[in-house]
This record gives structure tokens, sequence and C-alpha cells, in this order.
């Protein structure tokens, strides 16, 4: 191909060169014409004047002789004289053709630098050609090579969404089988919180029972007792009350406060809300003090629970996990997650052991 286009381009300057020179050579054609035919009249010229000359020694010679012989000498003067006024014709028009012939050789001159002029001027002109057509391989080169690219591209952009129609028919699947595990644990939920519920009536009316043969041993025993006889004032007797109204109110949480606990030592409050947040309070002095936040829960906290040491702070929240902080630095410890189950309540058993409800 590149051979084929340097034959191209190069026939090209040559044909266009050929029809420069006919074109130029044309419009000077009459001048060149013009410029020979002076030529040729002036060796014709030339010659006529030497052979006139050859004559006229000719006749002076036998102008002598006849001179001397006969009465032919006046012919041959007015022969001489014609001869002479025609030589001296031929050399005015010689200067005139040698004029002529100058000014030619002038217009032949400005020609001739019109034309270089011209040559450079085809010249530069084919080296701009030469430097575009190079520079129109190159674009041609870029322009295959972006082609490459973009097939490769549009390649890449295939197999990715062939892979993502693959990855969202995977999560599909995943979410209809997420959708059927959360369906199977709230029914095995609804079944264990009917059985809890079953448990606890069942509880609730053994304790019934249990309380009310207590009490009626108990109103079996006092039958003998005189509640007459013993004094208000006995040592053994102290009056109790119930509470009327609240020691202390004070805003915990920026919402609803779903879990407190009273810590084991240092008159120490915990409690959790709707926030976020498991915050520690100190009721030593009679106001509640924060003397702590403990963040991490992605959700609202539902239980809160001291160890037995008071070292310790478990919280359950509805992100599904249960987190444990030491209480003298607050720092995070433990992070324990159940998918899909929601903690109802948590805590510490004596042996310092966790007890999950749901």
């Amino acid at each position: 191909m590149e051979g084929g286009s340097t034959l191209s381009w190069r026939e090209n300057i040559i044909n266009q060169i050929q029809n420069r020179n006919k074109e130029q050579l044309f419009k000077f054609q009459d001048l060149i014409t013009s410029h020979n035919r002076l030529f040729d009249n002036h060796n014709a010229l030339r010659h006529e004047n030497l052979q006139l000359s050859i004559q006229n020694e000719k006749l002076r010679s036998e102008g002598a002789v006849i001179h001397h012989g006969n009465g032919n000498v006046s012919i041959l003067e007015s022969k001489l004289l014609a001869q002479q006024e025609e030589l001296t014709e031929l050399h005015k028009k010689r200067g005139e053709n040698a004029q002529m012939l100058i000014d030619l050789n002038k217009k032949l001159q400005e020609k001739e630098k019109k034309l270089q002029m011209v040559e450079e001027s085809l010249a530069e002109r084919t080296a701009t050609n030469n430097s575009l057509n190079k520079e129109i391989e190159r674009y041609i080169t870029h322009k295959t090579e972006l082609e490459k690219v973009n097939q490769h591209l549009r390649d890449e952009h295939q197999a990715l969404q062939l892979a993502f129609y693959h990855l969202e028919e995977k999560l599909r699947k995943a979410q209809e089988e997420n959708s059927k595990l959360v369906d199977q644990i709230m029914k095995y939920k609804s079944k264990t919180a009917e059985k809890m519920n079953e448990e606890n009536e069942n509880f609730l009316r053994k304790c019934n029972l249990k309380l009310q043969r207590e009490l009626e041993d108990a109103a079996k025993d006092m039958k003998g007792i005189n509640f007459d006889a013993i004094p208000e004032d006995g040592p053994n007797m102290q009056r109790s009350q119930v509470p009327s109204k609240a020691a202390v109110v004070f805003d915990a949480h920026d919402g609803v406060a779903s879990a407190v606990q009273w810590g084991p030592v240092d008159r120490v409050i915990a409690t959790g809300g709707e926030d976020r947040k498991v915050k520690l309070w100190d009721v030593s002095k009679g106001n509640p003090e924060n003397r702590g936040v403990l963040g991490a829960s992605n959700a609202g906290v539902m239980s809160v629970h001291f160890d037995n040491t008071g070292t310790y702070i478990l919280a359950a929240s509805n992100d599904y996990a249960a987190r444990v902080w030491t209480v003298n630095d607050q720092r995070l410890r433990v992070m324990t997650a159940l998918l899909f189950l929601n903690f109802i309540d948590i805590k510490f058993d004596i042996s310092d052991n966790l007890q999950v409800g749901f």
C-alpha cells in the first residue's frame, strides 16, 4: 500500500509539471517563435552583409580596372551606392532587431523569475502536501487504534452487563430465599411466643394455686393468735408505705427511654433509649450526673444489664445485636449478632453468662 501511494503521488507531481510546462510553453510560443525568427534573420543578414562586402571589394577592384579601361564607372558607382544604402538599411534593421532581442531577453528573464517563483511555491505546496499526507496517515492510525479500544470497551461492557444480569438473578434468588427464611423465622417466633405464653400461663396458674394454698395454710395457723394483745408500738412491728411520687425525674434520652438498670455499686443507673445510646448516670448526689454515653448501636436499645461486679454493662438493640462495654473506660469489648431475630431482653445470670429472651 505504501509503495503504491508513493508511485501515485510521484506520477501526480510529474503530470502536474508536464501540464505546467505545456501551459507556460503555449503562453510563450509566439515569443519563442519571434526570437528564433530574429536569430534566423540576423544570421541571414550577416551572411548577406558578408557577401555584399565581398562584392564591394570585387567591384572596387573591377572599378579601378574599368576606370582605366572603359566608361562604365558611373554605372558601377551607382550600383555601389545602391548597395551601400541597402547595407545601411540592413545595419539599421540589425540594430532594431538587436534592441528587440534585448527586450525579448528581458521579458524572458522576467518570465523565468516568475517561473522560478511558481516552482518555489509549488515546492512549498508539495512539502505542505507531504506533511498533510503524513498527518492524515497518523490520524488514520490513531483512528484505527481508537476503534480497537472502542470495540474492546464494548466487549467489556457487554461482559459486565452479562455479569450484572447474572448477579441480579442471584440477588433476586437470595432475596426470595431470605423472604422464605424470614417467614419461617417469624412462624418459629410465633410458635415460640405461643409456647412461652402457654408456659407462663401454666406457671402463673401454678403460682396462684400455690399461693392460695399457702394463704389457706397461713389462715389456719393464725386462728389461735390474738391480734388485740399485740401492742401497736411493739419492737418487731414496722409501718411500711407505698411511694406516692418519684424521687428524681430527668430526661435521659432524645425520645423514649426503653430500658433502665441499677448498678450493683456506686449508685449508678444505666439507661437505653430509641436514640440508639446507652447512658450512665450518677445519682449519689440527688441530681443525676451523666458519666458517659456508650454508642455503636444501629437501632433503638431495648435492654440494659450490669454484671454482678458492675464492671461490664450489656445492652440489646433492634439491630439484631448485643454489645458489652467496660464501665470504667467505656470501651466496646464484645458484639454478637443473631440475624433476623430481635432481642426482647438480655442479661447476665448469677455466673455472668448471657441469657437472651426473644
